[in-house]
């Protein structure tokens, strides 16, 4: 019983803190837009929390909006969110987050490669330009005997991996995939 008036107590903090952050936002311009998460703060999208479609967001429909969120996550209707149900819903934001991501990047690639816009990457178009392969191999083949060996692979590993992170572990991102320092998400 005890654990489920913290869980209770906590749930509430956090609508609470949710909330000030979503209406913070949306007080600032509502830098968000119509993402939901990235930058929108927690559990907020400015077109499914304009529930009147007026182009703004009153503090009611902020409220309604985490409601609505919330009463979504309490699977059993017992008006508190169990760690199962917490877990349950940033499980489904994450794998709504990644399904976007995927379906941007096939839509990135399918206009990049396939040269006769049929709609469909054939193995020709599927196929690295020439030399690019090579290049990487030759990279990781540090003795140059033409077979990578296992020592070189983790060797390259452990290069790329360092390569992308900060001093403090984080993730920075580099080359043409860089997103200003900030990796997959902003920072701050």
């Amino acid at each position: 019983m005890k654990m489920k008036t913290v869980l209770s107590a906590v749930t509430l903090a956090a609508l609470v803190a949710a909330s000030f952050s979503t209406v913070a936002q949306a007080d600032a311009g509502g830098r968000g837009g119509d993402r939901g998460g990235d930058r929108g703060g927690p559990m907020f999208n400015f077109v499914e929390t304009d529930a009147n479609a007026d182009g703004n967001v009153t503090k009611e429909e902020i409220t309604a909006y985490h409601a609505a969120k919330i009463a979504a996550m309490d699977t059993d209707k017992d008006g508190n969110l169990s760690a199962a149900e917490l877990i349950a819903g940033q499980v489904a934001r994450d794998a709504a987050r990644q399904a976007e991501r995927g379906a941007k990047m096939v839509q990135r690639m399918m206009e990049r490669q396939d040269a006769n816009k049929d709609g469909v990457l054939s193995v020709e178009e599927m196929t690295p330009p020439a030399g690019r392969g090579d290049k990487m191999f030759d990279r990781i083949d540090a003795d140059g005997d033409g077979a990578i060996s296992k020592a070189e692979a983790d060797t390259m590993g452990d290069k790329m991996g360092k390569r992308g992170k900060g001093r403090d572990g984080e993730h920075r991102g580099k080359g043409k995939h860089d997103r200003g320092g900030r990796g997959d998400r902003d920072k701050g």
